[in-house]
């Protein structure tokens, strides 16, 4: 049986971000996770509600496979304390052909 053991994720746009920066911007990145490994995209600084990343990475799949989800969480960037929560959505991955064999199309 085909067991995929990494996952390609690339971060395009978010839209209609809450701005928690000055004159209606944000400095915002995104952390995605998988299980216990995580990435953080660059920040964007003074960047309107809609912004583009268009960043890639790879990330291992967990031993629990297809029941595990992809949380992507989007943070304004706060230089004093805490960064500030904007927006957060999840993909299961058992959403999508992940464990399907690879095919050429």
């Amino acid at each position: 049986m085909w067991m995929p053991t990494h996952i390609q994720l690339t971060v395009q746009r978010a839209r209609g971000l809450l701005t928690k920066g000055k004159h209606g911007t944000n400095d915002c990145f995104v952390v995605m996770s998988l299980g216990k490994e995580k990435f953080q995209t660059s920040v964007k600084e003074k960047a309107p509600p809609d912004v583009t990343w268009c960043e890639e990475c790879e990330l291992t799949i967990p031993q629990q496979g297809n029941t595990a989800e992809i949380k992507l969480t989007v943070l304004h960037r706060n230089f004093l304390g805490v960064d500030e929560f904007l927006g957060q959505t999840s993909v299961a991955l058992s959403d999508h052909d992940a464990y399907e064999t690879p095919r050429s199309r």
